[in-house]
């Protein structure tokens, strides 16, 4: 075999040990995902057999921490909660189901989170649903109920 031959048959054997580790590294990856959903499942699994009916304020405080600490753990994974009462909308993470009249909240300030929205490595995994303010004079008809579309319309 020639140099150039020995020189590419090397280079395919380092690309392919590099995508075998790329591959093994997401594995691991995903199976330390997974086995964090099993952990929450565990703790639901426990929650479940005990059931409501001896303490309902117990069981309500349970749930509560197995979500804080599902969350926590998928907070260390890099996922990052979109959604926060009080913040200014933002087209690229919020989607905005409805609008209130307000007279003390901001134009555009999110009023109630329907829905969390998730990213990941500043992508936007799923926009958060959200209701926002608008000024009092800009009730709209139909309830107070606009679309996205609707409130672009308006600030242009």
């Amino acid at each position: 075999m020639s140099d150039a031959g020995v020189g590419a048959a090397r280079l395919g054997y380092e690309h392919a040990r590099e995508l075998a580790a790329r591959e093994a590294a997401h594995r691991a990856h995903l199976e330390r995902l997974l086995l964090l959903c099993a952990d929450t499942l565990d703790d639901f699994d426990r929650l479940l057999g005990d059931g409501p009916e001896r303490d309902g304020e117990a069981y309500r405080g349970s749930l509560r921490r197995i979500a804080e600490r599902f969350e926590s753990a998928l907070r260390g994974e890099g996922l990052e909660p979109i959604g926060v009462m009080g913040e200014r909308a933002d087209p690229a993470t919020h989607h905005v189901v409805e609008v209130r009249p307000s007279a003390s909240a901001a134009e555009d300030e999110v009023v109630q989170v329907l829905q969390r929205g998730y990213g990941h490595d500043g992508r936007v995994l799923r926009a958060a649903r959200v209701v926002v303010a608008v000024p009092d004079s800009q009730r709209a008809a139909g309830n107070g109920r606009l679309t996205g579309n609707d409130m672009e319309g308006e600030r242009q």
